[in-house]
């Protein structure tokens, strides 16, 4: 501060300011390294607590639907590729199970409306696998400093895991809405929209003011 002439007792709002921007500098970097760690962490069977937590996936989802077993083809239904969500949670891990859990939790409506409309029967689309990617997504946009505009914009306090949980429900009724609007001929088009939308995300957040929510605030 001497180097730059700043005095303390006048510059109050400064040092205020300084504080509040290293302090979301280093929340960015432990958020990064708290996400590395979860994408990191596989989804097990062997885990009580990661099966339970599939079940419940299954029941914000499917509420009036009974899982019949554990391995089940009833996991198509919402968006597995298979009879046993596990396999498709490897690239991803723990983070992409995370976030198809919160966004089933937190905005249950939301993410019931989404799965629902998945079942287009034109424009239909495997709604866990899609989810996934959008994790994906936003792990690569947060590994590459992208999200740091929303994040700083969002609070004056370091982002959360929480924070980014959030940001993933906006991208993924987001994306819904952009693949409707598409028209995609078949499900072969997803790679192909899912980079347009990529490159649409990042060109919103290279506006200094952008917040990736709702309620009027983006």
């Amino acid at each position: 501060m001497k180097i730059k002439d700043i005095v303390p007792e006048v510059h109050s709002r400064f040092s205020s300011s300084f504080s509040c921007c290293l302090s979301q500098v280093v929340g960015y970097k432990k958020l990064q390294n708290e996400v590395e760690l979860m994408r990191t962490t596989p989804y097990s069977s062997d885990n009580i607590h990661h099966e339970n937590k599939l079940l419940q996936l299954w029941n914000l989802l499917m509420p009036d639907t009974k899982l019949e077993s554990r391995i089940s083809r009833q996991w198509t239904d919402i968006g597995f590729q298979g009879e046993d969500p596990k396999t498709d949670f490897r690239g991803m891990g723990m983070l992409g199970f995370n976030q198809l859990l919160y966004f089933s939790e937190n905005y249950t409506k939301e993410a019931r409306n989404v799965l629902s409309q998945s079942h287009h029967p034109q424009y239909g689309y495997s709604y866990a696998i899609v989810g996934i990617n959008l994790t994906s997504m936003i792990y690569t946009l947060l590994k590459g400093g992208k999200l740091r505009t929303h994040f700083y914009n969002l609070k004056q306090a370091p982002a959360t895991i929480q924070d980014l949980h959030d940001v993933y429900c906006y991208l993924f009724q987001e994306f819904n809405k952009f693949w409707f609007r598409e028209k995609p001929k078949d499900i072969m088009e997803f790679g192909r929209l899912r980079d347009k939308f990529h490159k649409q995300i990042i060109e919103r957040l290279r506006e200094p003011r952008t917040i990736l929510q709702y309620n009027n605030k983006d």
